[in-house]
């Protein structure tokens, strides 16, 4: 039965050691708000968006930066960002696929209804940039470095959402702060687990913020490259606490492992390329 107020799917158990996620009706993967049904999921991406607005809007208009240019940029980004978020999804899941049923738009709608793979997503926002600077001319490295920070922000807020749904979960863990699941569609249930997300989450938040403070010191690019060097090293590394059963493999690693492999190649060999040196010789005051 709906529920008309608020209701949040996490309490502290008795005895504080770990969270415990209850689900009532469709409470596993969100909430009733004026008896209107909201996702997690999309509940806090878009609480990342309206973080990152009045941010990207402060570090557009203080470093004199054309509006209209900065909007184009976010709107192929984001195009660009889903569909490589998608496909990166779907190629983990290319062995769960039945490639006979492709021509039944009831089962390719059931697969387009699944999830994302954040760093698909960065491939398709690298190749974005690339489109906006070679074929609209636009001078994408100063809005670059102006908002780069926001990116991991709203990348946080994303993870959280898959704490509270229970998705990309963490290996059982019994000691503090683990998570029981009661009600998931996606984590098994009953079973005391890491809360890897929230870690991710942690991750993002600080490096975000960094970026964001330091934005003025660092070189043209360095502050993308740097980004990018730090998410693929803590996402492959974090890739070891995840439990979730579709990840993926490639060579005896997950496919997020290779690619954030690449990455990391891509962006070292790409920081030294155009600055020895990633921050400026100078130190101006914010």
């Amino acid at each position: 039965m709906a529920r008309s107020s608020l209701s949040f799917p996490i309490k502290a158990a008795a005895n504080r050691r770990h969270f415990c996620i209850m689900g009532c009706d469709m409470g596993d993967i969100g909430f009733y708000l004026f008896g209107r049904f909201i996702a997690y999921y999309g509940f806090m991406i878009v609480i990342g968006i309206l973080i990152n607005i009045p941010i990207a809007y402060f570090q557009i208009k203080k470093n004199q930066l054309n509006v209209d240019d900065f909007a184009i940029i976010c709107g192929l980004s984001a195009f660009g960002g889903i569909i490589g978020a998608k496909a990166l999804y779907l190629f983990t899941l290319r062995e769960h696929i039945d490639f006979s049923q492709l021509i039944d738009l009831k089962y390719i709608s059931s697969l387009m209804s699944g999830g994302f793979v954040f760093l698909g997503g960065i491939v398709g926002v690298l190749m974005a940039i690339a489109f906006c600077e070679k074929k609209l001319h636009i001078s994408v490295q100063p809005y670059i470095q102006a908002c780069i920070g926001c990116l991991p922000i709203g990348h946080a807020c994303g993870r959280i959402g898959c704490f509270l749904v229970g998705c990309c979960y963490g290996i059982p863990h019994k000691g503090p702060l683990s998570v029981v699941y009661t009600h998931s569609q996606f984590a098994p249930c009953g079973i005391a687990l890491f809360p890897i997300q929230l870690v991710e989450a942690f991750i993002e938040f600080s490096l975000g913020s960094c970026l964001l403070i330091f934005n003025r010191r660092l070189k043209a690019y360095s502050g993308l490259f740097l980004y990018l060097m730090t998410y693929s090293i803590s996402r492959f590394f974090l890739e070891f606490l995840r439990y979730d059963e579709v990840r993926g493999e490639i060579v005896g690693i997950s496919t997020s492992q290779m690619i954030s492999i690449l990455l990391f190649l891509y962006s070292a060999f790409s920081l030294n390329k155009r600055c020895k040196n990633p921050f400026t010789s100078h130190f101006p005051m914010m």
